[in-house]
């Protein structure tokens, strides 16, 4: 696994969002999401 600078728990509307600010910032990112139960 790699570092990354922010890491996002969620990638709805709201962690989308905060995922495209970061990287329009240059900042590497990591988008989590649940899997299956």
């Amino acid at each position: 696994m790699k570092a990354v600078d922010v890491a996002i728990v969620g990638g709805g509307a709201v962690g989308a969002a905060c995922a495209r600010a970061a990287a329009l910032r240059g900042l590497e990112i990591a988008i989590f999401e649940p899997g299956p139960d």
